[in-house]
């Protein structure tokens, strides 16, 4: 009996340990390839988002939400600083468009490759551990076709992070960035979490924005009414 249950725990771990490799697969071992094929001592920013392909962009768009996901002060501008790129990319999931579109003179920035080998062994842990509540799941939320879906939320969202409104942004940012983390974990449920909060986020900032329109008219009025009449 004990050699039975010493067996059975054993396939356990090997089908867990299994799982997390494949769920890693996604989008680090892309980047282990392409630095294993890598000949030259300096590799381009738009080589490796090409050999990331859509991961690449989704990859971009969970970065690039994190910060304003985070809910505190932040100075004027800085939510738009964000919020523009994000719509721009946001706009490329939409269309389909593969590997994300950059400018040129980013696209030519070069990384040495020992240092961006460096920088995935340290992040490859980190990775891994989120697999702990990221899992493929659910995989009718992770589909191409739910990717345009993902892509339009994603665009509604970016837009109300790069619009200035107040206690508007770190919602539809927080909607985006689990989103993109679920997308490139392949996990549905999370992806279905990420949409809820998009949603939300959306109708918040909508309500927050219609508010101020018409404070603002009824100031407008009043200002016209007390100088013009």
């Amino acid at each position: 009996m004990k050699k039975k249950m010493s067996k059975s725990t054993k396939s356990k771990k090997n089908t867990s340990t299994k799982k997390i490799v494949q769920t890693e697969i996604h989008f680090l071992a892309s980047l282990k390839d392409l630095l294993a094929s890598c000949k030259d001592e300096y590799i381009s920013f738009g080589n490796i988002m090409k050999a990331l392909k859509d991961e690449g962009l989704i990859f971009l768009i969970a970065v690039i939400s994190f910060p304003t996901a985070i809910p505190i002060p932040t100075p004027p501008g800085f939510t738009t600083l964000f919020g523009v790129p994000l719509c721009i990319l946001s706009a490329q999931m939409l269309y389909k468009l593969g590997a994300p579109w950059m400018p040129k003179f980013i696209a030519d920035k070069k990384l040495k490759v020992t240092n961006f080998k460096t920088m995935i062994n340290k992040a490859e842990p980190l990775f891994n551990k989120l697999t702990v509540l990221l899992k493929p799941r659910y995989d009718k939320f992770t589909t191409k076709h739910m990717e345009r879906i993902i892509g339009l939320l994603a665009l509604l969202c970016a837009v109300s992070v790069a619009l200035p409104i107040l206690f508007g942004n770190a919602i539809p940012s927080a909607g985006i960035f689990i989103m993109s983390i679920g997308f490139l974990y392949k996990d549905g449920l999370a992806v279905l979490i990420g949409m809820i909060v998009s949603v939300i986020g959306i109708i918040i900032s909508g309500a927050v924005v219609l508010i101020a329109t018409f404070l603002g008219i009824e100031v407008l009025k009043k200002l016209a009414f007390k100088f013009f009449l």
